[in-house]
């Protein structure tokens, strides 16, 4: 089980080991889109002084993640239905590339694992467990496209669409998305480059939709004084 990234922190680089922890515990909901970030409570969590969790909400807030609020605090950002859509349109085109690097090179083995991994997932899979693989996943696709630049950005945005995810996940079938994960790998797995481009806009087209929809769906969610 992965440790709860909320605990003491040890090393001695406090302030970036501080923006991990944090960082971590954002993208993964465990501080949920919308809530307040309290220099107080995160430090007492992390043991540390409130010093590098503030210079920590700072950077974070240059990342997008977080929102500085005058006279009310830092919030975690909240995206909305267009900034979800800007978000995925982005996502869509450097995945498109990172595709072109990694077809030339296919990691076979890694692929593999991932599609008999994505094979066993059903509807009764935790959608947390699933949404894990997804994005580490996606994530090889980036690293295997051996551009540090483009791993780098492709990272930032993944992180920006992870804030929802966990919500946008529900009622979306585990089994139909994990079918096209499948479908990918085998047209990467060919060789087929113009396949596998299309079926990864098929993928994330499905996924950016359920985000979309999910927010325009909770509008209680969305603070005003929270969005641009």
């Amino acid at each position: 089980m992965t440790e709860h990234p909320l605990t003491p922190a040890t090393s001695t680089d406090l302030r970036q080991i501080v923006y991990e922890k944090i960082k971590e515990a954002i993208v993964n909901g465990l501080i949920p889109a919308g809530q307040r970030l309290s220099e107080v409570e995160l430090a007492g969590k992390l043991d540390v002084s409130r010093t590098p969790v503030r210079e920590a909400i700072r950077q974070l807030a240059q990342t997008g993640l977080v929102k500085l609020v005058p006279r009310k605090g830092a919030f975690v950002a909240l995206p909305t239905p267009k900034d979800a859509s800007d978000l995925y349109e982005i996502r869509t085109a450097l995945e498109t590339l990172a595709l072109e690097h990694l077809c030339a090179r296919p990691p076979r083995e890694d692929l593999i694992r991932f599609r008999e991994l994505f094979g066993r997932i059903t509807n009764a899979t935790p959608p947390n467990a699933y949404l894990e693989e997804d994005r580490r996943f996606h994530s090889l696709l980036s690293v295997r496209s051996n551009n540090n630049f483009l791993e780098t950005v492709l990272h930032n945005v993944t992180d920006l669409i992870q804030l929802c995810r966990h919500y946008s996940i529900e009622g979306v079938s585990l089994e139909q998305s994990c079918g096209e994960h499948i479908a990918l790998i085998d047209a990467i797995l060919d060789g087929d480059l113009d396949t596998a481009k299309e079926r990864l806009r098929v993928h994330l087209g499905h996924a950016r939709e359920a985000l979309v929809v999910y927010i325009r769906h909770h509008p209680e969610a969305l603070d005003p004084a929270l969005q641009p």
